[in-house]
């Protein structure tokens, strides 16, 4: 798949996600900011880059080290990046920067309205907190697809989800996601 084909996918599930999610909550597009909990400060910034290159670099390895343990083929760095690295590899030239904004920025945007402003909320106000974040968290890595990816992702998820339920507001965990997708697309490109 090219890359110009998965921006093209990319844009058109987001483009169903979002309006699907206002439909959902039966908002107009101007309340829908508040509805998600859409507000940014500074300290969004100040956690979520960490925080998000630390849940890349070090999260997803301790969650993986014991699989890698047990079942190496199946969870080494390259199957765990193969997805990442295929992308990376039909990406040349200013299809480069096509990627990363899909990677870096579009999708951790839409993720998190989707995911942390519609569907946590909805599910912790159903069915509590830990229950709620957890089981976002289960569909967040389950809908990428990706069997491999399914522990480090929902590990990941959790994070995010704290983070919403913690600030109240998806500004630190689309950060957070932000550097998490740009982190792991420069250990593809450099590794």
């Amino acid at each position: 798949m090219s890359t110009l084909d998965v921006a093209l996918s990319a844009t058109a599930m987001w483009i169903v996600y979002l309006f699907a999610t206002t439909q959902f909550l039966q908002v107009t597009w101007k309340n829908f900011r508040v509805t998600i909990g859409a507000t940014f400060q500074r300290r969004d910034v100040a956690v979520g880059i960490p925080l998000g290159i630390a849940s890349q670099l070090v999260l997803v390895n301790v969650v993986n080290w014991p699989l890698t343990r047990l079942f190496p083929d199946a969870f080494s760095f390259d199957e765990v990046s193969k997805r990442a690295s295929e992308l990376v590899d039909g990406a040349r030239g200013g299809w480069v920067v096509l990627l990363a904004l899909v990677v870096i920025v579009g999708a951790p945007i839409v993720e998190e309205i989707v995911y942390r402003g519609v569907v946590q909320p909805g599910l912790v106000a159903s069915w509590g907190r830990s229950t709620g974040i957890l089981v976002t968290a289960a569909l967040f890595a389950a809908i990428h697809m990706q069997p491999v990816e399914f522990p480090g992702l929902f590990a990941f998820a959790l994070v995010l989800g704290w983070a919403r339920h913690s600030t109240g507001t998806i500004g630190t965990s689309i950060v957070t996601h932000m550097a998490f997708n740009a982190t792991g697309l420069a250990l593809v490109v450099l590794l």
